[in-house]
């Protein structure tokens, strides 16, 4: 039985301009991170950044903020869905977001959760670099974001 550990704050920040979020979205939003956080934590592996962290920082960027964080620290050119650090800070992009939940036949706003989550499993130890590691991540925040978010 794994020892149990005080879960992390969790913090939200817009910093977009692109899609204005009401601050009724934002306060579901931070629900739905305080339930992903603590599952999450049951979930992660005992030397994960997750089981350290005194708080989680979650920023809802835009394709341009998070395009240039890819760039300045995985030297990788463009926009992606979401970058973790294991200090605790993940960036989401809302216009990914939005085209993805497009293509993915889901609500925007669902999205920018399961980007979260999948931030969260990250921090919790968990890899998506290979087909096995990303097909087990895939299960687990499917799994969660049915949990925290209808």
């Amino acid at each position: 039985m794994k020892q149990e550990i005080e879960p992390p704050e969790i913090s939200i920040y817009s910093h977009q301009k692109v899609v204005e979020l009401s601050g009724e979205f934002l306060d579901q939003f931070a629900a739905a991170g305080e339930k992903s956080i603590i599952m999450a934590l049951e979930l992660a592996h005992d030397s994960s950044p997750l089981t350290q962290l005194d708080e989680v920082e979650v920023s809802i960027i835009d394709d341009q903020e998070i395009a240039d964080v890819h760039l300045r620290f995985m030297d990788i050119p463009g926009a992606t869905d979401v970058i973790t650090f294991d200090h605790g800070e993940i960036h989401i992009s809302i216009e990914t977001a939005r085209s993805q939940s497009v293509e993915y036949g889901n609500d925007y706003k669902r999205e920018l959760v399961l980007y979260m989550i999948h931030g969260l499993l990250h921090l919790a130890g968990y890899g998506d670099a290979t087909e096995e590691e990303f097909t087990k991540m895939d299960e687990l925040q499917q799994s969660i974001l049915n949990e925290v978010w209808r």
